[in-house]
């Protein structure tokens, strides 16, 4: 049977400068609805950037995407570039573990845990789940780059360039309790469960993944994680930002979004966004934004 239901868990938000997410926008004000930030051009810009994770439930299944920041974020980096470029502000009751509690759910509940890719912020409390009996499935372009890059005997934590050389983003611990076998790699578009897709949009990062499920009634929506970061990346033109690894690879997966769209009538849950992107032909951009919901069904 498909997926029954899809349950969105805000965990509170960073704020980030407006050119790092959305670099060269002729008009900040189309993230304006991502208060309380100022949305001037420039250094002095500022969003309130949303953290999410999401919980599929399937007949099959109980399925999480991502985990949110981990409670130990600031202790957690060797160097300040980071933390003070992505202040993290989860709220009085934002914490991933206090959302899954809201709900009441636990990672022993969880059959399948699905990491879109393994910056912090995405796989901040993935550890939690190692220690279990979860499958945990991460694109293998992701896990052997931060290997590669960030994971060996000797690493470059003091580098602070953004892009494809660059460790920020990541944290050692985060995905050091994957290895050597804990998780399981896929690659491509996988269909793991009838209904539920991984879908390989690399670009972001290595190995960056959405996830599509198909609906009863909301149909088929994407998590499009920070691949499309913002819904003021999608378009036309898609506007890619500096936080992205390879923007030729990410150009390539922006143009699969935009066919997934096409064909599947997607909607598209932006990777740090209030707002969904719903497609209407009868609109002059081909598409219109809801606020992002607490649930799909």
């Amino acid at each position: 049977m498909p997926a029954r239901k899809l349950i969105v868990l805000s965990c509170g938000h960073t704020t980030l400068d407006l050119e790092l997410v959305l670099t060269g926008h002729p008009d900040p004000s189309v993230v304006r609805h991502l208060m309380p930030c100022t949305h001037t051009a420039g250094p002095d810009g500022k969003i309130a950037h949303p953290i999410y994770a999401y919980v599929i439930q399937h007949d099959s299944a109980q399925i999480l995407v991502d985990t949110g920041m981990s409670d130990s974020f600031s202790k957690d980096w060797k160097n300040n570039f980071y933390k003070e470029a992505m202040v993290y502000d989860p709220g009085p009751d934002g914490l991933f573990t206090q959302r899954l509690a809201q709900i009441d759910m636990k990672p022993a509940d969880f059959t399948d845990l699905i990491v879109t890719h393994l910056h912090t912020d995405h796989a901040g409390n993935v550890p939690m789940f190692a220690k279990g009996d979860t499958r945990i499935l991460v694109h293998e372009d992701e896990l052997r780059g931060c290997v590669t890059e960030k994971g060996g005997l000797l690493r470059d934590d003091l580098l602070t360039l953004w892009g494809v050389t660059s460790p920020q983003g990541f944290t050692r611990k985060d995905f050091a309790c994957l290895l050597p076998d804990r998780a399981t790699t896929v690659f491509g578009d996988q269909e793991i469960y009838r209904g539920v897709w991984t879908v390989s949009l690399p670009g972001h990062t290595w190995g960056t993944m959405g996830v599509a499920v198909n609906l009863p009634h909301s149909g088929w929506i994407l998590m499009a994680s920070d691949h499309i970061y913002l819904s003021a990346s999608y378009g036309d033109p898609f506007m890619g930002n500096l936080l992205n690894q390879d923007p030729r690879r990410w150009a390539h997966s922006a143009l699969k979004v935009r066919r997934l769209v096409e064909k599947y009538r997607m909607r598209v849950l932006p990777g740090h966004d209030s707002k969904i992107i719903v497609p209407d032909p009868t609109s002059e951009k081909g598409f219109v934004l809801h606020d992002v919901g607490s649930a799909y069904d």
